[in-house]
């Protein structure tokens, strides 16, 4: 299992589906992070979560954020 690095900030463009790190060719795994995790801010609505959502490199475990900030009501 690859380790998690740092999440890197990723300006997309017309698509995105090879690792800027290693150069896998077939997609990315999504993950979903708090956008206020590890913050001791509320969320933006009381009936609202706000996320971000992580691609990561199934290959080498490389994580990009690319500024995708789904809400979830509760």
């Amino acid at each position: 299992m690859p380790n998690l690095g740092d999440i890197k900030s990723f300006k997309m463009g017309n698509e995105l589906h090879i690792c800027p790190n290693c150069g896998y060719e077939l997609g990315f795994h999504i993950s979903f992070l708090n956008a206020n995790a590890g913050t001791n801010k509320m969320p933006l609505k009381s009936t609202k979560e706000v996320h971000r959502i992580i691609l990561i490199c199934p290959e080498c475990g490389s994580r990009y954020d690319v500024g995708w900030k789904p809400s979830f009501n509760e």
